[in-house]
């Protein structure tokens, strides 16, 4: 059994230094960091470690908030380590589901993922009715009828490539083959 330590910097929260410091103490073999804040970086340590931890490791953090930002990002590590037979210990959490409390963890962090999808699409669906009552036109927008007119037109004359008419008019192909097959219907 290994003990794998990870430990991630968090905007204007501890150094990582003072993570590492803890995993080391804690007496982890091997520790993987990730020392980007912004949320949209790759977390080349995190994936290093998924990819070095074996069945009956134990990856170890200061607290679970540094394996994700979201609790659904939190749901899908402890998925895939549980189904690894990899335990977790939060060493500032008293988590460690090596113990009895194993099951419970993982239950309640599908619990929170659950909630957490539940809010958002709640929110989703006030933001897209506010908008409504407010008289936001939501959706994608039609395309001008006088440049489908056009592209029609120049379609018919047949003096022009598709290229042609999609650089004139600006309208992408998909559009102007449905009008042209509206325009054909109609006739």
């Amino acid at each position: 059994m290994a003990k794998l330590g990870y430990a991630r910097v968090a905007a204007g929260r501890e150094a990582l230094h003072d993570q590492v410091d803890a995993l080391k103490e804690y007496g982890c073999n091997k520790i993987f960091t990730d020392d980007k804040t912004s949320k949209n970086t790759d977390k080349d340590g995190l994936k290093a470690m998924l990819d070095y931890a074996r069945e009956g490791d134990v990856v170890v953090v200061l607290k679970l908030d540094r394996l994700a930002r979201s609790i659904q990002e939190l749901q899908q590590t402890t998925d895939e380590l549980r189904s690894r037979g990899i335990d977790i210990i939060s060493l500032t959490q008293n988590i460690d589901t090596l113990s009895k409390q194993k099951d419970a963890l993982f239950d309640w962090i599908d619990i929170f993922a659950e909630f957490e999808r539940e809010l958002h699409s709640e929110r989703i669906k006030l933001g897209i009715e506010n908008a409504r009552e407010k008289g936001v036109k939501l959706g994608r927008t039609e395309a001008d009828l006088s440049l489908k007119e056009q592209a029609f037109e120049m379609y018919c004359s047949e003096d022009h490539t598709m290229k042609e008419i999609i650089e004139e008019t600006g309208l992408s192909r998909a559009t102007i083959y449905r009008y042209i097959d509206k325009k054909k219907a109609e006739k």
